[in-house]
């Protein structure tokens, strides 16, 4: 399982499979010699590769806030009200 955001993990599977996909079919052009058709699968991949990173990175941003959140709150420190404080 990829570790992306639960609303994320539809486009994550979907974007892997694309993937794999390209990879696959750069392979077969490459096992015919077409090398200038391998090239454009693998600037797909690169393409869909960027948009699963992206999902992975907002996951990581994500994990390190609710890290933070916690840390906070062992501390006493009240989040929600800082929160509601910045918003007045």
């Amino acid at each position: 399982m990829m570790n992306v955001l639960p609303g994320d993990i539809e486009h994550g599977a979907s974007l892997l499979e694309h993937c794999k996909f390209y990879v696959s079919r750069a392979y077969m052009e490459l096992q015919q010699g077409d090398v200038d058709a391998a090239d454009r699968w693998i600037e797909e991949y690169r393409r869909c590769r960027r948009e699963l990173d992206e999902l992975l990175r907002r996951k990581r941003e994500h994990d390190q806030l609710a890290e933070l959140i916690a840390t906070l709150q062992e501390r006493g420190i009240n989040i929600t009200a800082i929160i509601r404080k910045g918003n007045e």
